[in-house]
């Protein structure tokens, strides 16, 4: 005997619909995200394995602690697309209401009967799943810190754009102290000669840039309103403030991810790839593979899931290719940070790149076709766990060309 159960989670109460195989209803119940909550459904999954019976479960996410919670008590779960929920629907109900109860059946019997186009969960290990959430951790920290550089930047403009021709990077330790130690046109238009090269020798400026910085810095600024500078020097300390302890977090997540990696045996082979003696690149690109078997059926199937390949929509005569939309988002970033970093480390990725540029390709576009290749290897990496040999593939491209001709 199976189950199929659906659950449609929430923040605060998830709702559960459970029908057997023949699609009867056997309960429908509302579970509370409580301890004792759990603790009662728990022991009701527990019950139906110890009776011999098979668990399936479909839910919208593949991953939380719901997900957690079943995968714990033997149940075999599939993560399903909303977008095929929001499709499945119009089996029961043309109308077009909704709502939680409805959805947990409708995840129940789509997973009922469409079960042979769904692949079950293959989580990885907890090493994997640690470095996964830290890896992703430290991506939001970086784009954090990209926003409020941006919100700087807009700031400094609509007040003090010589702050702007002065600093030419706004994450740099001097240009930070140089914003705080004079946050308004005043206070550095005040500054004499001296007193800017005795500031410079504390920055650890040499005297040609200081002497550079100091032409700039002398040149006629445009009068701004005295209310407008008062207000926008105050948002500029808050955002210092808060870039500080950003970048601070940024460098600690870094040191967190390259040292965790570094103790996971894949690091051994996953290292070999381009760049991936330092950085956060490769330990976010194994984070992203997972160490479950089996989990990448084809190299066809990691690209689709990298979207470094389109999708093609073939109907009579019309024939479109698109760009793939629905993939792995962060799985996508980091290969094409790869497959940029690959420029200056990889001879036949360079070649393979400005041959896409000279079709016509754009920049990106070019990157992700590069990307492909480089998952096309990578899933032979993972398979094998052996590590990237540069010679190696170099050698396989001369006698792939050899063949051509024959």
């Amino acid at each position: 005997m199976r189950y199929y159960v659906g659950v449609d989670w929430a923040d605060a109460e998830h709702a559960v619909w459970v029908e057997d195989e023949a699609g009867g209803k056997v309960m429908s119940r509302s579970l509370a995200q409580t301890a004792e909550g759990f603790a009662e459904w728990g022991r009701w999954l527990d019950e139906r394995r110890a009776e011999g019976s098979e668990l399936w479960a479909a839910i919208e996410k593949p991953d939380g602690r719901i997900v957690d919670f079943l995968l714990d008590h033997g149940v075999v779960v599939f993560a399903v697309n909303p977008k095929a929920l929001d499709r499945a629907r119009d089996r029961f109900r043309m109308s077009g209401a909704k709502s939680d109860p409805f959805d947990a059946r409708v995840l129940a019997g789509f997973l009922r009967t469409d079960h042979g186009h769904l692949r079950a969960l293959q989580p990885s290990s907890e090493a994997a799943q640690e470095l996964k959430g830290l890896t992703r951790d430290y991506a939001r920290q970086v784009r954090q810190q990209t926003r409020l550089l941006n919100q700087l930047t807009v700031t400094l403009k609509e007040y003090y754009p010589r702050a702007l021709e002065v600093v030419d990077d706004l994450k740099s330790r001097w240009g930070r102290a140089f914003l705080r130690a004079y946050p308004t046109p005043a206070a550095v238009g005040a500054l004499t000669e001296r007193q800017w090269r005795r500031w410079a020798r504390t920055q650890h400026l040499s005297v040609e840039r200081g002497a550079e910085l100091w032409t700039i810095v002398q040149r006629p600024q445009l009068a701004v309103p005295a209310h407008v500078v008062r207000v926008k020097a105050r948002r500029l300390v808050v955002l210092l403030d808060q870039l500080e302890v950003t970048r601070g977090a940024v460098d600690t997540y870094r040191g967190a991810v390259e040292d965790f990696f570094a103790s996971m045996p894949a690091a051994e082979w996953a290292a070999s790839l381009p760049g991936g003696q330092s950085g956060t690149v490769v330990p976010a690109l194994w984070a992203e593979l997972g160490d479950a078997p089996g989990r990448w059926q084809t190299a066809q199937h990691l690209q689709g899931h990298g979207g470094t390949v389109p999708v093609t929509e073939k109907s009579g005569k019309a024939h479109v290719v698109k760009f793939r939309f629905a993939c792995n988002t962060h799985l996508r970033a980091v290969i094409h940070q790869l497959a940029f970093l690959s420029l200056r480390h990889s001879e036949w990725a360079r070649v393979y790149y400005d041959r896409c540029r000279q079709r016509g390709h754009s920049h990106h576009h070019a990157l992700r076709a590069l990307a492909a290749k480089w998952l096309k290897i990578i899933f032979a990496m993972w398979s094998r766990q052996a590590p990237y040999q540069e010679q190696y593939h170099l050698a396989s491209i001369a006698r792939h060309q050899l063949r051509q001709p024959a």
